[in-house]
């Protein structure tokens, strides 16, 4: 395990390094110009502009311009925004929790909704609720959550009118928190709750046609024993992969849904980067981004042997 380690660190290294470069590239291919909200539009100033390009060290080469970025973000320190008055670190460090917390709220709500209805499907298959929960998960793979987010807040417009917009710090009320984070997270997790479902169905069915699932049942075995305590555990395996790749992408794909109930995580963070053109801004949010789904999925790789015993002995 010290030398799988090492090497799943050498590559997820390798991994942010490629996509620094990536996303500083891409970033300065995006259309617009950050100077422009520096001046006035109606009678730019070309020399106004080229000392506030100076400034900014927009001047440079890339390569030194990227010289000096990386080696300031891996001390943690993502510069100042171009458009904007703050810090770019202090705008993360206050942004990402709420994301984090959509994340793992969406990924409990995935799981909790995601493996019970994949075992009644696998369970009944063929009948009713195998139909029901099928078509469910189709349906909830098909339409985003924001189409969802969208109705849930206009069906709470006309009748319940809850506060569902908004955001309180778990610190500051866990009640409003939580009351305010359920219903977007609960929209999230629909689309992993659906393809949890469709994977446990589909490995559970699998798993209840091996040699010691029938061993069991000629030998008086319940139904639910056979399920719960043999069937289920081998069926979750590829799902544990599932649910840490999905939890990284949550994280950093809630940019549509936290817009839409003005949650101030780093999605909002990001379009509000983009359409201003704020070059450090997106930089840094898309490398924590990676860096976040990177350290989750070595996290996940490393207890996968937890899971699955006999990954110890190929490994």
């Amino acid at each position: 395990m010290g030398s799988y380690l090492l090497k799943r660190s050498a590559t997820a290294l390798l991994v942010l390094i490629t996509l620094s470069v990536l996303v500083f590239s891409l970033v300065r291919w995006i259309p617009g110009d950050p100077v422009a909200s520096f001046v006035d539009p109606n009678n730019p100033d070309p020399e106004q502009i080229a000392a506030i390009r100076h400034s900014l060290g927009l001047d440079r080469s890339w390569l030194a311009q990227y010289g000096s970025w990386i080696s300031e973000a891996v001390r943690g320190d993502f510069g100042h925004s171009i458009t904007q008055p703050y810090s770019v670190g202090e705008q993360i460090r206050s942004r990402l929790p709420v994301s984090v917390e959509l994340g793992v709220l969406a990924t409990l709500f995935g799981v909790l909704l995601g493996v019970p209805a994949g075992v009644a499907s696998a369970v009944w298959r063929g009948r009713l609720p195998d139909l029901v929960f099928r078509i469910g998960s189709f349906a909830f793979l098909a339409i985003p959550a924001f189409v969802f987010g969208t109705f849930v807040l206009l069906v709470n417009s006309q009748t319940l009118r809850l506060r569902l917009i908004g955001y309180v710090p778990f610190s500051q009320d866990p009640l409003a928190n939580l009351q305010r984070m359920v219903v977007p997270s609960l929209l999230l997790g629909l689309g992993l709750a659906a393809l949890v479902c469709r994977y446990v169905r589909g490995t559970l069915l699998d798993t209840l046609g091996q040699d010691y699932i029938r061993t069991g049942r000629s030998k008086g075995a319940s139904p639910a024993r056979l399920v719960i305590r043999h069937a289920l555990r081998n069926a979750l395996i590829p799902v544990t992969t599932i649910v840490g790749v999905q939890l990284a992408a949550l994280v950093g794909g809630t940019v549509v849904i936290e817009n839409v109930f003005a949650l101030p995580g780093m999605g909002n963070l990001l379009i509000t980067a983009i359409t201003t053109t704020d070059y450090p801004t997106i930089q840094a949010s898309i490398l924590v981004i990676g860096a976040l789904y990177v350290a989750i999925n070595l996290v996940v790789d490393l207890l996968y042997p937890l899971v699955d015993p006999r990954i110890r002995v190929v490994r």
